[in-house]
C-alpha cells in the first residue's frame, strides 16, 4: 500500500460523479421504459386474443345448449324404456326362479314314483 491513501481517490470531482451516476439511473430508465411499452403492445395483443377466446366459448356453449334442447327428449325416451325393460327382466326372473323350483319338485316326484315302481 501506498502510503498517500488520497492518491486512491477518484480524480474526478464530486459533481461529475454525480452527473455520472445521474446519467446511468437515466440510462437504466430509458430501457425500462422500451420494456415496460413492450410488454404493453404484448398485454394489448393478448386482451384482443382473449376477447376473440371468449366469443368462441359463448358460440360453443350455445350449440352445446341447443344440441341437448334437440336430445333430451330422446334421452328421456330411453330411460323410461329402460325402466321398462328392467321391470319386464325381474318379473321375467322371478318367473325363470319358479320354474326352476317347479323342476326341482317334478324331479323329485319322478324319483320318487320311480323308487316306489322299482320296490313294487
Amino acid at each position: 500500500m501506498s502510503e498517500e491513501p488520497t492518491q486512491d481517490l477518484p480524480r474526478r470531482s464530486f459533481e461529475e460523479r454525480v452527473l455520472a451516476e445521474l446519467a446511468s439511473i437515466n440510462m437504466r430508465l430509458t430501457n425500462l421504459d422500451g420494456h415496460f411499452t413492450t410488454l404493453e403492445r404484448k398485454m394489448d395483443a393478448l386482451d384482443g386474443n382473449v376477447d376473440a377466446l371468449v366469443g368462441k366459448v359463448a358460440a360453443l356453449e350455445s350449440k352445446v345448449d341447443a344440441r341437448l334442447h334437440d336430445t333430451r327428449p330422446i334421452w328421456e325416451s330411453v330411460q323410461v324404456r329402460l325402466g321398462g325393460i328392467e321391470n319386464t327382466l325381474e318379473d321375467m326372473n322371478g318367473q325363470m326362479r319358479l320354474l326352476v323350483a317347479d323342476l326341482f319338485q317334478m324331479r323329485a316326484r319322478v324319483f320318487k314314483l320311480e323308487d316306489q315302481a322299482r320296490v313294487s
